[in-house]
């Protein structure tokens, strides 16, 4: 699962290079894959939020000036993007539904729910009935 998201955020620093970029289609999409990976409520999202080209600015109207408003948006996003996957690659994934999954099931079964496989039911049916209630009230409560 953290390859997966690691490939997502990785997607998102490429689409800052495309040739007829535009800030706020990115913006969406970027904070669409912050809140998959790290939720709603991470500080990066405001960040992204936060970039806006700024024509308006002095730097701007100085013809020796050397401010590329959209480039320098650029440069943040990647920034914002370098640091979260840098995140996920030393420290994993953030505490949610994956760390919930491990308490209940071992790394072949847990390889199983978090891929397309067929074979989920047979891997949850391996569960008692105090176990599969328990984590049933965790993932609604959010807690790990």
């Amino acid at each position: 699962m953290k390859t997966k998201y690691i490939q997502l955020l990785k997607s998102q620093v490429e689409k800052l290079d495309v040739s007829d970029f535009d800030l706020e289609a990115w913006k969406s999409s970027a904070i669409s894959a912050l809140e998959r990976v790290f939720g709603k409520s991470d500080s990066r999202i405001a960040h992204i939020e936060g970039l806006k080209i700024d024509y308006s600015s002095w730097a701007l109207r100085d013809s020796n000036s050397q401010y590329k408003p959209v480039e320098s948006c650029k440069r943040k996003g990647k920034e914002i993007f370098n640091s979260a996957i840098e995140e996920l690659e030393i420290f994993g994934m953030p505490a949610g539904k994956e760390s919930i999954l491990e308490v209940y099931f071992g790394p072949e079964d847990l390889k199983i729910l978090l891929s397309e496989s067929d074979k989920k039911k047979e891997v949850i049916k391996k569960l008692k009935k105090e176990e599969l209630l328990l984590l049933t009230l965790r993932l609604i409560e959010g807690s790990p």
